[in-house]
């Protein structure tokens, strides 16, 4: 039953609203998982919004809700940038952590699909910890403080059918560039409080962030993860989202078996 069935909290992605991950949540919700998701305060944000910023918002504006106020167990999803803020987030926040200071409900899973990968904590921001530069796909505008992807549909949507693919780049957003420049939070994906817990989706075909960057970025981090994979691009929640439903529900089945 939906009312004992853990939330999937999808974090969107940099530029990515909740819009564009709206029919994955249909289908999830179809699958008997109750959905949230909320636009992260770095999308569209040239002020100094920092990753940690986005870190706070997310336990305080899309965890504690649904922990505390609905009380239901988590699974979160996170995607590309939203992977380093997200996986800071549930720190603290594991089900037998939640359990031992008398709460009834905890994380029980994070998902990663294409996500960057930080170990962060160490004062290094998301360009710093990959080598200085950012991907050739994205136009820093210091004046404005906003990362631009000029065009967008390449790197984000290549595989998406091309009238609905012109649409979602155009409703995709500048990204602060403060949440690129400031320093990574803490990852959680090598805890003991994640321990068997994390998984990562891997984008087979994507163009923004290549399948051998992201499986460096899975052996860098020395954590033990359950890998999937996707024949899609860099959003599959657009473009095989109901591949990506079945992959998503499997892992949660998975985890509420622990």
């Amino acid at each position: 039953m939906a009312s004992k069935r853990p939330f999937f909290v999808i974090v969107p992605g940099a530029s990515q609203n909740p819009t564009h991950y709206g029919y994955l949540s249909h289908l999830l919700q179809l699958a008997g998982y109750p959905t949230f998701s909320a636009l992260l305060p770095s999308v569209g944000g040239a002020g100094n919004v920092t990753a940690e910023d986005d870190m706070n918002y997310i336990q305080n504006s899309m965890l504690i809700p649904v922990l505390d106020h609905e009380e239901h167990d988590v699974i979160m999803i996170t995607h590309s940038y939203s992977g380093v803020p997200g996986s800071a987030a549930v720190k603290g926040f594991g089900k037998a952590e939640r359990i031992a200071l008398g709460k009834k409900t905890g994380v029980i899973g994070q998902i990663f699909i294409a996500s960057l990968l930080p170990k962060g904590g160490d004062g290094k921001d998301i360009v710093g910890a990959f080598g200085g530069n950012y991907p050739p796909h994205i136009r820093p505008d210091p004046e404005a403080n906003l990362l631009r992807c000029d065009d967008r549909v390449g790197p984000l949507y290549q595989d998406v059918p091309a009238d609905l693919a012109d649409v979602v780049g155009v409703s995709a957003m500048a990204q602060g560039m403060s949440s690129f420049n400031s320093p990574c939070p803490r990852a959680t994906w090598d805890s003991d409080e994640y321990k068997g817990r994390v998984a990562y989706i891997r984008t087979v075909n994507d163009a923004a962030i290549p399948l051998q960057v992201q499986q460096m970025m899975i052996d860098g981090t020395g954590a033990e993860w359950i890998v999937k994979d996707i024949e899609s691009g860099h959003s599959p929640q657009i473009s095989q989202p109901e591949k990506l439903t079945t992959l998503l529900v499997d892992l949660a089945k998975q985890f509420e078996a622990l």
